[in-house]
């Protein structure tokens, strides 16, 4: 099914747009800047940048598409390949999208691709796991889960450089954030890649170490004190001096034995 909230699109500082909930009061993204706050908190903060091409991204909520079109941009800047899988229960439609006016800082052609994708992604009354569906311009590949992610059944042989952890907070969407779904998406992280997200609480970080993640904090975007960046391996997240790993006991009650000791973070 489609999502069918009575959005509002709204200019951010940046120049670009988000929506906006009235039912929640919610945004999608910052107003401080929807598309720089994609830019840092995921494009950037994955170090996608120093993997090999293709570039492997597992996105968990698709939203207004920022995530993928930073991502894709970037990719085509940089002369490489994107595969990009997102999961997404409730796609919102092609015409509220385009009212966002995403072609002030993309090419047509991302997103052409990314209205392409949601239009034909809705799936056969009653069938709550339809098949993904891929979609693929140039140098991108864009695949779209449409269903839950408890329902959602990626190919076992997935690999990906990084995971974008984008749904709506903890609050309003706590399926999301509990060991269960981080251990969905971590399996099909590689060693020396990263899951981030914009949120930073010591309950959603217990529940990522639970699933087998080291936990590292970066500078949030704007004016947030911090967000979150996790590995299954504790070189992933070294080496950077912008991310501070963390090593407080409170993250690690599951996984004592495993947490970083202070001689392995020199």
């Amino acid at each position: 099914m489609y999502n069918n909230k009575s959005y509002v699109p709204i200019a951010t500082a940046d120049g670009s747009m988000t929506l906006f909930d009235h039912e929640s009061s919610l945004h999608f993204r910052s107003l401080r800047g929807a598309r720089s706050e994609s830019e840092y908190v995921f494009f950037e903060s994955s170090g996608l940048q120093q993997h090999p091409t293709p570039w492997r991204v597992l996105e968990l909520g698709l939203g207004t598409g920022l995530n993928f079109l930073v991502t894709a941009q970037q990719a085509l800047e940089s002369g490489v390949t994107l595969d990009y899988h997102v999961v997404e229960a409730e796609p919102i439609q092609a015409a509220l999208l385009k009212q966002l006016n995403h072609a002030r800082f993309f090419t047509s052609t991302l997103c052409d691709l990314l209205y392409q994708a949601v239009e034909a992604s809705p799936p056969e009354p009653g069938v709550k796991a339809p098949p993904p569906r891929q979609f693929a311009s140039e140098r991108i590949r864009l695949t779209l889960y449409h269903g839950r992610w408890q329902e959602t059944v990626l190919p076992a042989d997935l690999t990906v450089h990084s995971i974008y952890h984008d749904p709506f907070g903890p609050k309003d969407n706590p399926d999301c954030w509990t060991e269960a779904c981080f251990l969905w998406s971590g399996r099909h992280l590689l060693p020396q890649g990263r899951l981030v997200t914009y949120a930073a609480n010591t309950a959603l970080r217990r529940e990522m170490v639970k699933a087998g993640l080291f936990i590292g904090s970066r500078r949030g975007s704007q004016l947030k004190r911090e967000m979150t960046m996790a590995a299954r391996t504790l070189e992933a997240l070294k080496g950077d001096p912008s991310i501070e790993i963390q090593r407080k006991k409170t993250y690690y009650l599951e996984r004592l034995a495993d947490r970083p000791s202070r001689e392995s973070l020199q």
